[in-house]
């Protein structure tokens, strides 16, 4: 048995969690085995259910920020020193605070050390000074101590690792065979359950709902265009920010909130276009190559990687600054209920290699080498 242990900030809270689970959930668990460590405020219910499918889960206090460096490497060395499993590999989630377990692990004699770029910048907000003084010394724990470094995108690898840095990227995958058996009896329950009318263009967003994801920035362009009766705007997700996106939604006509959903195959076909104004951190979103497989117009802000842009040309990028271009753009929408020709963009996509086989196949080939 391959033992491999993974560290996550809040298991159940972001894309990183997304993308372990879907390994996992692919792989053969008879050859490989993950166990977990994370912080405190993971989601409960996804700590339980990896329990109870056999994975062990260490529930640390918090993290770098909240116990101090110190603390934290002496917490991650007491887990590494009292487990009864003997680990082949750790796998590594923390953006810059990564270097930290990595060293621990290093400590251990864990002989595979795996550092994971998701983002391409610093998402929590620190002072200046704070960011000066302590990202020299992240950025030297996790290149020192990382035998191995993977990032979602070519952006998320260079903003970590550098430009002259070797890394191998593993773009985040898509089950896209869903998006291929959505019936139209579903995409019109959604519409019922919407409130969408026959020829309403609904402009979708899937994304969890926090500072980066920029959903305010989608309030101001529903307020925009509020005489456009034919416009709705739908934001799916959960997140920190849910009750203030919440409260302000309030008594806009054109919004909907529909909170986390696990259809997002039929969502994603009944939109006409996916948006997603991202402020600076975007890694590599799956939401974008979902969107796409479900022959959705998408647009994008600048802080999007561009590898988003597949080849399908189904995506456009507009800047932030100028929200007068996104509503432009948004106004010439039309409806496209051809679902038939929807269907060909996610068989295009299998063909290009972005569907969950080979993404696990990826991934696993890391531990192997």
């Amino acid at each position: 048995m391959y033992n491999v242990l993974h560290v996550i900030g809040h298991i159940g809270r972001g894309g990183d969690t997304t993308v372990v689970l879907d390994v996992m959930n692919n792989m053969d668990r008879s050859r490989i085995h993950f166990d977990f460590i994370t912080h405190k405020g993971a989601k409960e219910e996804v700590v339980k259910k990896l329990r109870d499918t056999g994975s062990n889960v260490y529930v640390m206090e918090g993290d770098v920020r909240e116990l101090g460096l110190a603390k934290y490497y002496k917490s991650i060395l007491e887990i590494l020193r009292h487990t009864e499993v003997k680990y082949d590999a750790i796998h590594v989630h923390t953006g810059m605070q990564s270097g930290v377990a990595l060293a621990a692990a290093k400590k251990c004699g864990i002989p595979k050390r795996i550092c994971h770029a998701h983002v391409t910048a610093i998402q929590r907000k620190a002072s200046f000074m704070k960011k000066v003084i302590a990202t020299p010394v992240f950025r030297y724990l996790y290149m020192k101590n990382a035998t191995t470094k993977i990032a979602c995108s070519k952006d998320a690898g260079m903003f970590m690792y550098g430009k002259k840095s070797e890394f191998t990227v593993i773009y985040n995958a898509v089950d896209i065979a869903p998006y291929l058996n959505v019936s139209l009896e579903e995409i019109q329950k959604v519409e019922r359950e919407i409130g969408a009318k026959e020829n309403d263009v609904l402009i979708g967003h899937v994304a969890r709902m926090s500072e980066m994801k920029n959903q305010r920035f989608i309030l101001q362009l529903a307020k925009l265009m509020e005489n456009y009766s034919n416009i709705k705007f739908v934001l799916v997700g959960e997140g920190p920010d849910f009750p203030e996106i919440q409260k302000l939604a309030q008594n806009r006509l054109n919004v909907v909130l529909m909170g986390r959903r696990s259809d997002v195959p039929v969502l994603m076909k009944t939109f006409d276009c996916a948006i997603l104004p991202s402020l600076p951190g975007e890694g590599f979103p799956v939401t974008m190559i979902e969107a796409q497989a479900a022959g959705c117009r998408c647009i994008i802000s600048e802080n999007v990687t561009t590898e988003v842009e597949v080849g399908l040309n189904l995506v456009e990028r507009l800047p932030l600054s100028n929200i007068n271009a996104w509503v432009d753009s948004i106004k010439k929408l039309e409806k496209n209920r051809d679902y038939i020709q929807r269907n060909n963009y996610a068989k295009r996509l299998i063909e290009m290699g972005f569907g969950k086989k080979e993404f696990v196949n990826n991934w696993l080939s890391v531990y192997e080498s």
